[in-house]
């Protein structure tokens, strides 16, 4: 809106000019006369003031009209590299493998005495302890066919060893399905050579080391 009051106030003192000039050009002396100081005259063209009045007018509209588009300098702005990064990623954890563990299996040794427990037969203490079942038997006044009641104590002889056929009654180690009824020292009596204690620690079984029937147990 001020640039179109600034060129109008143009416009104006434009044409004032012009007037003005066509005023002392109308007001003039003839070129024939001649001055009474011998100036040279020269010769003053008649103004077309309307034709120019047209002109300015022209010109000065033709500028308003023309739209002044202001230079922007517009910033160039670098495109940024994006670096990859770890951020966010889920991190891999190794998880320790599963180990076993071992499992202390006590060391048979031949005892002094043995207490009889259910299930168990003087043969079977023959087998375990690596005794000649004859001296254990004289030893004790028993025979082939007596069968000691649980808590029956048995004195071990301290020589001899087992001289009728293979002390393992069954391979192992092995895996063994309780039945009814079982204890460690029957299952320990089955496998012939096997010492009921060692089948306690490589199960984690502790006194009264009692067994469910339908699992399945270790013997070493």
């Amino acid at each position: 809106m001020n640039k179109k009051i600034f060129a109008l106030v143009i416009v104006t003192i434009m044409i004032g000019l012009v007037l003005s000039a066509c005023t002392r050009s109308a007001t003039s002396k003839s070129p024939t006369d001649t001055t009474a100081t011998s100036e040279i005259p020269f010769p003053v063209g008649t103004l077309d003031t309307s034709a120019r009045v047209t002109e300015i007018v022209q010109q000065t509209q033709n500028a308003l009209a023309t739209p002044i588009v202001p230079t922007v300098q517009v910033p160039q702005v670098s495109t940024p590299v994006v670096i990859p990064t770890t951020a966010g990623l889920p991190t891999r954890v190794l998880l320790p493998t599963a180990t076993s563990v071992p499992v202390t299996v006590p060391t048979l040794s031949r005892p002094e005495t043995y207490t009889i427990q259910f299930g168990e037969w003087p043969i079977c203490i023959a087998r375990r302890y690596n005794l000649d079942l004859n001296s254990l038997l004289e030893a004790n006044n028993l025979s082939m066919t007596s069968s000691p009641e649980p808590g029956t104590v048995l004195n071990i002889p301290a020589t001899g060893t087992w001289t009728s056929g293979e002390r393992a009654l069954k391979a192992h180690p092995a895996d063994y399905t309780v039945i009814s009824g079982d204890t460690i020292n029957s299952i320990a009596c089955e496998f012939g050579d096997v010492d009921p204690l060692a089948i306690a620690a490589a199960n984690g079984l502790s006194s009264p080391y009692t067994l469910n029937a339908g699992s399945v147990i270790k013997i070493p």
